[in-house]
């Protein structure tokens, strides 16, 4: 998780992403936290760029995974009340119409998170027909 008030990556992100996590590119998801808290889109682009930016220097692939946005949803924040306190819905900013595009994304994102689970069974086969192809091939030799 990042926040677009921290989009850089510190010192222990680093380390993390450039030895711990090596030969398991495949498996990460990167998630940007917060993005409604953006007042203006170009805020957004800066903080967004400034992950991807740092990002390209451990992650040694040509192109970047996808770059998740998430953020807590009004009704989870006011408990379904439009009017209650702390409510987002009072004052419209600029990045309020695309909205939708990043309620998209979030759907995403909680889809991925969702099918965890099968994805660790679908590697766990693969793990075992590979284990098992390997033992073929030492005993036919």
């Amino acid at each position: 998780f990042f926040d677009p008030d921290k989009p850089g990556t510190t010192g222990e992100t680093l380390q993390c992403l450039t030895s711990s996590l090596r030969g398991t590119e495949h498996k990460l998801h990167i998630v940007m936290n917060k993005v409604d808290q953006f007042e203006h889109i170009h805020d957004f682009a800066r903080a967004y760029g400034s992950l991807c930016w740092n990002l390209a220097k451990v992650i040694p692939r040509k192109d970047l995974p996808p770059i998740y946005t998430m953020f807590l949803p009004a009704s989870a924040l006011n408990g379904g009340a439009p009017g209650a306190p702390g409510s987002r819905a009072a004052a419209p900013t600029p990045l309020s119409a695309a909205m939708a595009e990043l309620e998209a994304a979030r759907d995403d994102v909680m889809q991925q998170v969702q099918q965890a689970p099968e994805r660790r069974v679908d590697n766990l086969i693969t793990r075992t027909h590979d284990a098992a192809a390997m033992l073929r091939m030492h005993a036919v030799v």
